[in-house]
């Protein structure tokens, strides 16, 4: 299913919101390529959940249009409104919400065109799931929720697969391996994918684009490096450690330089000297030392 060219899609929506600062509108207009893993991030409150549900047809905006491919799926302005079961959508939370009453080859099932579809087969065996497709979920550990969870969703073969934060509840190890996982079956099947997440970090590594929201505005949207390129300063270290993992390799460097200088905005905080900070690098940057 990999060579399956999927839509691009375009929405553009306004909608009234309260937020913690008081009532304002989330406003978007962005448009998603094929086939692209896009990182959806932005404070708590600022309207990303909505945004979701708007994609999947779950909130109706006051105004809007979107467009996936050829096909109209929201157009307020021509009362058009497809609903969430018409759209080939697949969703994934933070809670699985998996049919307790179900076994995980039952839950798969319950999601693909019928029992009989070969894809079942496939998925269970994609995320090693084949030996436990006749528990109950309440049987499972969270990953193993959110693995039968990820792979129903991909069962009603959809062209736009959203994701609304669905790792955070798991530990690290855990968190790592699904989003390995994840990031595996967007290639193999193709899908246009929004992640939300509140690991920057996360995001940073998996997604092609980042959609940054701040109070129902777009405050960021490209490359998942553009914005912190321009203010990185190089740090000198020498590797202790590697560690090599599914997604990516784990370096542990013993710093060399001493002091270094970082610009930060003048608004932020109140720095005092002798205060502990902790300071991101971006590992798209590192290089190595001439001798």
């Amino acid at each position: 299913m990999g060579d399956i060219l999927m839509p691009m899609l375009h929405l553009r929506a306004r909608m009234n919101l309260l937020f913690a600062s008081g009532p304002a509108p989330l406003e978007v207009d962005f448009k998603l390529t094929a086939g692209s893993l896009t990182g959806l991030c932005g404070p708590s409150g600022s309207g990303k959940t909505t945004l979701l549900r708007i994609l999947a047809g779950l909130t109706v905006p006051d105004s809007g249009m979107m467009r996936v491919g050829d096909r109209i799926w929201l157009d307020t302005a021509q009362k058009i409104q497809v609903p969430t079961q018409q759209r080939k959508v697949g969703m994934v939370f933070q809670d699985a919400a998996l049919f307790p009453n179900m076994t995980v080859r039952q839950n798969v099932e319950f999601a693909a065109e019928s029992r009989r579809d070969s894809l079942v087969d496939e998925l269970l065996a994609l995320v090693d799931l084949e030996n436990l497709a006749d528990r109950k979920p309440a049987t499972l550990s969270g990953g193993q929720r959110q693995r039968v969870a990820l792979i129903r969703a991909l069962a009603r073969r959809p062209e736009v697969l959203l994701l609304d934060e669905p790792f955070s509840a798991l530990d690290y190890e855990t968190r790592e391996q699904l989003l390995g996982e994840l990031v595996r079956l967007h290639r193999q099947f193709g899908t246009t994918t929004v992640l939300v997440s509140h690991h920057q970090e996360e995001i940073q590594r998996v997604a092609d684009n980042i959609l940054e929201l701040k109070q129902g505005k777009v405050t960021n949207f490209g490359s998942p490096y553009t914005a912190e390129k321009e203010s990185l300063n190089p740090v000198t270290g020498i590797v202790n450690e590697v560690n090599v993992r599914e997604t990516t390799t784990q370096l542990q460097i013993r710093l060399t330089s001493p002091i270094i200088t970082v610009n930060v905005p003048s608004d932020t905080k109140e720095w005092h000297i002798g205060e502990a900070i902790a300071v991101s690098i971006d590992p798209q940057t590192l290089t190595r030392k001439a001798d």
